[in-house]
């Protein structure tokens, strides 16, 4: 990261320790000044972050939810209508309350199209204006990136006529052009408790699985439900699951379809248990199941001493499956082992604590990332397990998700109880830095997300729009997000530099190769 990019996400860091230490000797301040200290620190970080916006982004979306969601998943589909400058993807959501309803819920979101110029007004936007967080305060979207005009995906270029003084923020991104921006929930679904996680099935989209805080999985046919509940009455829109997964004693949250076989579910749960399903028949037109149908474990692996916290399929292997527990261990099984205590391997102690969750790489079959209450990510190779491969250090409290990059196998994200998500890139690791560069992280350190002001609880890669991320935190935030192009592409821009230097140097005609570059 460059000293101008990483200011507002390193930068913090090192601002937070300075605002946060205490001269030697002093006395411990008291829980209600510390609280205080630390929301007035939050959002000395979020103001800093909030200015920064215009360098750091190419576009940034923000949206208060009625209730907070544990998870977030892109859906991969998307919609584009003839004449409009958005393009409608969809997000897989849940709420987390306790004492009022919870719903398993799809929203749109309004990105932009590439190359669409969206609005070409040149307003100036105050650099100086107060940034207030209002993200608490009111249910709203706002999408945020500067210099006066707003830059999305592919070049599109939208003005910041609306800055708005009081907020301290750009609002109206893309109102007048086509709706881009817009985020909204276009479907709810009662459930059934408060939702730990929700996942789609790879093969087909609209079958979602779902955690919450009862031992069973729920499965869900997203076809055969409502947009959204008729009424309030419950004897009018019931909770009626197509699927019901039985064979855990208690919650959990660790759950994942196997992308090579339709409709086999692996979940990971407190009772230190993984449960194996195959649901397929919900998807059979010859089978088709009525809703509330249980499902009985298919197979129950038993070994980990402790709660198991994630798990996830090999992208490569079809058999082989990993989870992460409590007990700090990483294990691999293989699905057709009949003696299902027996793991094909076993990590210890791959964290300094619990281990939170992992993922395997989807393209190099050896690689495996783990994520853990250490404040660290792990990267592991699996031909040689004794030791880790690399320690990705960058976070400030536990790590809660790592997810591999979809349209890059060096790039990783991971997100945290420090409010950050982060971005790295491994082919970056032993880069030489500056001084300067160095003080925002390592070199594989790509990017650091600082627009969230709580927890981060889960975040999603965009399979259908590369860099679009989306993340949620514990008070109610979603934010949809993209990176400057800069950021991840300066080396291709310095090496188009000095390409042509070298032409110029060399007196070559390069005329006919004029590039545009932003």
């Amino acid at each position: 990261m460059s000293s101008g990019l990483g200011s507002s996400s390193g930068g913090t860091g090192a601002s937070s320790g300075a605002m946060m230490s205490a001269p030697a000797g002093a006395q411990e301040p008291s829980k209600d000044v510390a609280d205080v200290l630390e929301e007035r620190l939050i959002d000395a970080e979020y103001k800093i972050w909030k200015k920064n916006t215009p360098y750091l982004y190419d576009f940034v979306m923000t949206h208060s939810l009625e209730w907070p969601s544990l998870t977030c998943q892109w859906l991969p589909t998307c919609k584009s209508s003839q004449g409009s400058s958005a393009v409608e993807h969809s997000l897989l959501l849940g709420t987390h309350t306790t004492g009022e309803q919870n719903y398993l819920m799809v929203a749109s979101v309004n990105l932009p199209k590439d190359n669409a110029v969206l609005d070409q007004r040149t307003a100036t936007t105050p650099t100086d204006a107060e940034t207030k967080d209002s993200n608490q305060n009111e249910q709203s979207s706002s999408s945020t990136s500067g210099n006066g005009k707003v830059k999305v995906a592919g070049g599109a270029v939208l003005a910041a006529a609306n800055y708005d003084d009081e907020k301290g923020e750009l609002g109206g991104f893309g109102t007048p052009s086509g709706g881009v921006g817009k985020i909204e929930i276009r479907m709810k679904i009662k459930h059934e408790g408060e939702l730990n996680r929700a996942r789609y099935m790879p093969q087909n989209h609209f079958i979602v699985a779902t955690r919450g805080p009862n031992p069973e999985v729920y499965i869900w046919d997203l076809s055969r439900h409502p947009s959204m509940p008729p009424d309030d009455d419950d004897s009018k829109s019931p909770f009626c699951p197509q699927g019901v997964c039985v064979g855990h004693s208690r919650e959990g949250y660790g759950l994942c379809w196997s992308p090579h076989k339709e409709g086999l579910l692996l979940s990971g749960s407190e009772d230190k248990s993984l449960c194996l399903w195959d649901v397929s028949s919900i998807t059979s037109s010859k089978t088709r199941t009525e809703s509330g149908t249980q499902f009985q474990a298919v197979t129950t692996f038993k070994g980990h001493t402790d709660v198991i916290e994630d798990v996830d399929w090999h992208k490569r292997d079809p058999n082989l499956v990993g989870s992460v527990s409590d007990d700090r261990t990483l294990r691999l099984w293989d699905i057709r082992e009949k003696n299902t205590d027996k793991c094909v391997n076993m990590v210890k102690d791959v964290h300094d604590g619990d281990v939170n969750c992992l993922s395997f790489n989807p393209v190099n079959e050896f690689l495996v990332a783990t994520g853990g209450a250490d404040k660290t990510v792990a990267l592991w190779d699996m031909r040689n397990l004794t030791s880790r491969m690399q320690t990705l250090v960058g976070h400030n409290d536990q790590v809660y998700q790592v997810e591999w990059a979809p349209h890059n196998e060096s790039v990783l994200g991971s997100c945290s109880a420090d409010r950050r998500v982060a971005i790295w890139d491994l082919s970056r690791i032993g880069m030489e830095q500056t001084p300067e560069d160095a003080e925002d992280g390592p070199p594989e350190l790509l990017f650091m997300h600082g627009g969230h002001t709580s927890k981060v609880s889960d975040f999603s890669w965009n399979m259908r729009d590369e860099w679009t991320m989306a993340s949620v935190s514990e008070d109610n935030v979603l934010q949809i997000w993209n990176m400057a192009e800069e950021i991840y592409t300066p080396e291709a821009d310095e090496e188009e530099m000095s390409s042509g230097a070298e032409d110029d140097i060399l007196g070559e005609d390069d005329s006919d190769n004029d590039v545009d570059v932003d």
